[in-house]
């Protein structure tokens, strides 16, 4: 008979953490995107598939892990890697609420704790978990196949080893950090801390802690050993590998990321204030004011119940403070929600110590009417962060990213070589070629790949005459230049510009200056979201003018209501590139040139009339912590701030200049004369366009 009634009392035990990881795991799992994103998780989508090597760490765990997933029969390798993501969280989720359980049952008096927690105790902490869980920093990275799920279950297990009452947890533990280290160097913020924790807790049996010291090390590297996969793998020669690995240099260097990340920008005081601001903004906005209210109640506990504090709730300070604080030591002026995402998670324990005195208060018979009251604001915090759903639906739709790698492998030669210029050019198209095994003919050359490796594979591809493509030009040996196709460059023999002798036509299109252009052409007039369209100018120079000082030429769609549809903060369709010949001056006076640009339509772009709206863009000194928009869709390069990641260029406007601006001190040069109407005296419209949906017959 006890038997049987042990068993029934262990599953209601684990019950809550069960329904914990179902809820989060099944609702989560609608929001995962079945299309590749921009950043890493196009590269990690694709050495995932081809069991290849990420950047640095190497993720190695995370390929491995992920390719089990890849075995999930429905759905693309973008959603099954996402699934992955969710599955990790879901569990961190679950080990969230039984620690909390466990941090909140050291506090309770003995007398009322008896053998559990009370039930409104439980029904506080579920309900923390799941506000916790859906707090947008926590959220997000729930959802993405990145590194940064995986990354917090591997610290929520690291603290459940410490707070179990075994002698073996320190090896437990150690070994945990030992495999999590690999996936991710800032799980090292923890070692002192466990370490501490163990020394401390040694101290009674000193004439052992040599024995255990060994014992515990030799898990540790156990746990590290993981990462022989990178040489292992390298001599293999993966389809995807960032470098070669089996030299052990290279494997030094990469598994622990040094010289990796190269930051933009100086360490200043304006930078620290910027970001500690907006972490307190995060904090306090993502949190809602009741979940940062018990976060700070919770420190008047810690300090309150210090006695009492479990070891596992003061190692995960510590290493959430440390991770807070390395923050401050990377010059980015922005602040990104992934960088303290463990600081983030751990301070939900203090939001859970307060909890434990309403329950000693209810318990004790007092104020039991206010139990609901209670519930009715946990239950208002849970909904208030589920509010954030509709801003998940739309990154879920969201195929940017898997346009521009499909529309870029679709417009290259056979057997071409690539070489973008930065990652968001490269991890798209590399996750899209091995997820649908799309072009598997086109080389990629990873950018950061040594520029020895990359001379060679120009010249020799020059010597072939095979097709090379670039997003940046750069110098080319005599005798070969570049020629656009859409947002590419590719390297061609050298030939002058040749123009057409100009025919008589009695107005152009619109001019700037001695810069006209005298028609445009798009073709086909009519297209479906998701293919492509092909805009032929035809320009001719007059003479020389201040007007030969352009630097870019800004192509943009606007609706019928004269509106420039954006995404994230950026303009969705638009084709911005330097001037036909690279510069104006390039074209000889009373000559006709034709221009062919190919425009690639995004598959989810709104079925409408549109019309092309042409602007150029000034030559300008660009100052330090500023940026031309440089006809990419992202960027980031030593050059730049990181303004374009908030959807921001120079003064804080949108791309650099503001459409609601009426006046041309913003670097677009004025229109002297247009056919159509000009509602923006620095925009000539100058074609139509209409978009189709694509189920659309």
């Amino acid at each position: 008979m006890v038997g049987p009634r042990h068993s029934r009392a262990d599953f209601f035990h684990f019950m809550p953490m069960i329904l914990i990881f179902l809820i989060l795991f099944i609702f989560n799992a609608y929001l995962v995107s079945p299309y590749i994103a921009w950043y890493d998780s196009g590269e990690l989508i694709g050495t995932t598939v081809c069991l290849g090597i990420s950047h640095p760490s190497g993720q190695v765990l995370f390929h491995l892990l992920g390719k089990c997933f890849l075995f999930w029969p429905w759905g693309t390798a973008a959603f099954k890697v996402g699934l992955m993501s969710v599955f990790c969280a879901a569990l961190a989720s679950a080990l969230f609420y039984n620690l909390s359980c466990r941090l909140t049952a050291r506090l309770m008096p003995p007398d009322l704790l008896r053998r559990d927690l009370s039930l409104e105790l439980k029904i506080w902490l579920f309900l923390l978990t799941l506000g916790w869980s859906w707090s947008l920093p926590w959220w997000r990275y729930s959802l993405t196949p990145l590194v940064y799920a995986l990354h917090l279950l591997m610290a929520m297990l690291v603290l459940w080893a410490l707070s179990l009452e075994k002698p073996w947890k320190w090896t437990l533990a150690f070994f945990i950090l030992g495999a999590a280290t690999v996936l991710r160097p800032t799980q090292f913020f923890a070692l002192p801390f466990v370490g501490l924790a163990f020394l401390w807790q040694s101290r009674h049996q000193l004439n052992r802690l040599p024995k255990k010291f060994i014992f515990i090390l030799a898990f540790f590297v156990l746990g590290r050993s993981i990462g022989l996969y990178l040489p292992l793998r390298s001599a293999l020669h993966p389809a995807m590998a960032y470098g070669d690995i089996t030299h052990f240099s290279a494997f030094f260097h990469q598994i622990f990321a040094l010289r990796f990340s190269k930051y933009v920008g100086t360490i200043t005081m304006g930078n620290i204030l910027s970001v500690f601001q907006q972490m307190v903004s995060h904090f306090w906005n993502d949190l809602t004011p009741l979940g940062a209210g018990l976060v700070i109640w919770g420190f008047g506990f810690l300090w309150w119940e210090r006695e009492k504090i479990p070891v596992f709730l003061w190692v995960g300070l510590g290493w959430g403070l440390v991770e807070v604080l390395f923050v401050f030591t990377i010059p980015y002026p922005t602040f990104e929600s992934h960088q303290v995402i463990l600081g983030w998670a751990f301070s939900g324990f203090l939001a859970a110590l307060p909890m434990t005195l309403g329950d000693q208060v209810l318990r004790k018979g007092r104020y039991r009417k206010i139990i609901w009251a209670v519930n009715l604001v946990m239950v208002v915090f849970v909904l208030a962060q589920l509010s954030a759903v509709g801003h998940l639906l739309d990154r879920k739709k969201d195929r940017t990213a898997q346009d521009y790698a499909r529309d870029v492998l679709t417009l290259m030669s056979p057997q071409a070589l690539y070489l973008p210029f930065e990652e968001n050019e490269y991890f798209p198209v590399a996750g899209y070629q091995q997820s649908f095994n799309f072009r598997k003919d086109i080389e990629l050359i990873e950018p950061g790949t040594s520029q020895e490796i990359i001379g060679k594979k120009v010249e020799e591809c020059l010597k072939q005459n095979r097709p090379i493509y670039v997003t940046h030009q750069w110098a080319l040996p005599p005798g070969w230049a570049f020629t656009s196709v859409g947002p590419l460059w590719r390297v061609v023999l050298a030939a002058p510009l040749k123009g057409n002798k100009l025919a008589a036509v009695s107005r152009p299109q619109a001019s700037w200056g001695k810069i006209q252009l005298l028609s445009v052409q798009i073709e086909p007039a009519q297209v479906k979201a998701g293919d492509f369209v092909v805009v032929t100018y035809h320009w001719a120079r007059m003479g020389p003018s201040l007007y030969d000082k352009t630097a870019s030429m800004l192509a943009l769609f606007t609706d019928e209501k004269g509106s420039y549809s954006t995404r994230e903060g950026l303009f969705w369709l638009h084709d911005i590139h330097e001037p036909f010949g690279t510069l104006f001056t390039a074209l000889k006076p009373g000559l006709e040139y034709v221009e062919k640009r190919v425009v690639m339509i995004p598959s989810d772009y709104p079925p409408g009339k549109y019309q092309l709206m042409l602007a150029l863009q000034k030559e300008i000194n660009q100052q330090e912590g500023q940026e031309t928009f440089n006809k990419e869709f992202y960027e980031r390069s030593a050059s730049q701030s990181l303004d374009k990641f908030q959807g921001r260029g120079q003064n804080g406007s949108l791309v650099q200049f503001s459409t609601a601006a009426q006046n041309n001190t913003d670097n677009l040069w004025p229109v002297s004369q247009s056919l159509l109407p000009v509602v923006d005296s620095r925009f000539a419209p100058v074609a139509s366009l209409e978009i189709e949906s694509p189920d659309q017959p």
